[in-house]
């Protein structure tokens, strides 16, 4: 798509761009939508849905870059991109989720932020051990292993059940009456949901395609170096998906869903993305030391501050002071990955 771009004339690859911006936000409306009202209708709480159902459609423009630039191979792109997609999310979206309305932060969000730090570790920990002249490695097997992770993590995501009455019907967003579920009309219901959930999982990471694509021709044709690419504007443009997901969720009330598309988009970054590119590239994936010094440090200081909110119980809720420390902290990664490469 990037080739397909590059022989554009510049104002054809900026429509295009805000084209892609326009249908993606209007896809994402579709798949909040959707996905609360099969939430009441499975009886499942929205942070598992957001969990499982949103951050797999959400979670398609990383797979589809990262694998791409693996099979191609850019083993350290496909790394970056997914790593910088999960700074992306809990910095920069979580961030502006929480300016746009408070989410709240519960027992239930400290067991997802739990799976995240485990899988995390899981990818950093191999890459320290190998390091050697201040370059890491990530092994292939690894990668292995975080696919396999991946089938009992949904599974496990999929069995948690809300106690909660089923809303059978009305929408999504209106206050409706809680009634007992008819089985005979909640399945096709249920179908009917799940076809438009599809529906606007498919527009996010078609448009998602799109805008990867202009705005990497765009840096490009900047002279914008691979890494930083892959790291900041490759990323953020892989995770818009999540922006507006997160951003319509937090408007609407709905902290729970942006919360959990948040966590479960990260942990899908981790096992999926990742594993996906570590099992694909030939001998694992080289992890340099631009990475080492700036993506690594910045992904470990986000996450401990995200934790530090999940699991400090006098923090309820992620509120605007909050939301703008995280910004401002993806602000400082942005400036480093400018500026550390210069200096080695």
């Amino acid at each position: 798509m990037t080739e397909l771009f590059l022989t554009w004339p510049v104002l054809l690859v900026v429509a295009a761009l805000v084209v892609s911006l326009v249908v993606l936000g209007k896809s994402a409306d579709i798949l909040v939508d959707n996905a609360v009202a099969l939430s009441k209708v499975w009886g499942m709480p929205e942070i598992v849905v957001g969990a499982t159902i949103v951050s797999l459609g959400t979670t398609l423009p990383e797979l589809a870059a990262s694998g791409i630039s693996a099979l191609q191979g850019s083993g350290e792109f496909a790394l970056g991109n997914a790593v910088g997609s999960i700074i992306t999310n809990t910095s920069l979206i979580l961030g502006l989720g929480a300016v746009f309305g408070a989410i709240k932060v519960g027992r239930s969000e400290s067991e997802k932020l739990t799976i995240l730090l485990l899988a995390v570790a899981v990818l950093v920990v191999p890459t320290l051990v190998t390091l050697e002249d201040g370059q890491g490695h990530l092994p292939r097997w690894i990668g292995v292993l975080l696919l396999v992770a991946l089938p009992v993590y949904l599974w496990w995501m999929a069995r948690q059940r809300s106690p909660e009455p089923v809303d059978t019907g009305g929408s999504p967003f209106d206050s409706g009456v809680l009634v007992e579920p008819d089985l005979a009309q909640e399945g096709p219901r249920a179908a009917r949901l799940l076809a438009m959930v599809a529906v606007g999982a498919l527009g996010i990471a078609g448009s998602a395609v799109v805008l990867v694509g202009s705005a990497e021709a765009l840096a490009i044709r900047a002279g914008v170096p691979e890494f930083i690419l892959a790291v900041t504007l490759v990323a953020f443009g892989t995770s818009v998906p999540e922006l507006t997901t997160v951003i319509t969720a937090s408007r609407r009330g709905y902290g729970g869903l942006a919360l959990g598309n948040v966590l479960g988009a990260n942990v899908l970054n981790v096992v999926l993305v990742s594993g996906f590119a570590a099992t694909v590239f030939p001998g694992g994936i080289p992890v340099s030391t631009d990475f080492m010094l700036v993506s690594y440090p910045a992904l470990l200081v986000i996450l401990a501050l995200f934790a530090w909110f999940a699991y400090n119980t006098k923090v309820n809720e992620i509120r605007v002071k909050e939301g703008i420390a995280l910004i401002v902290i993806y602000i400082a990664f942005l400036a480093a990955s400018l500026l550390v490469p210069n200096f080695l």
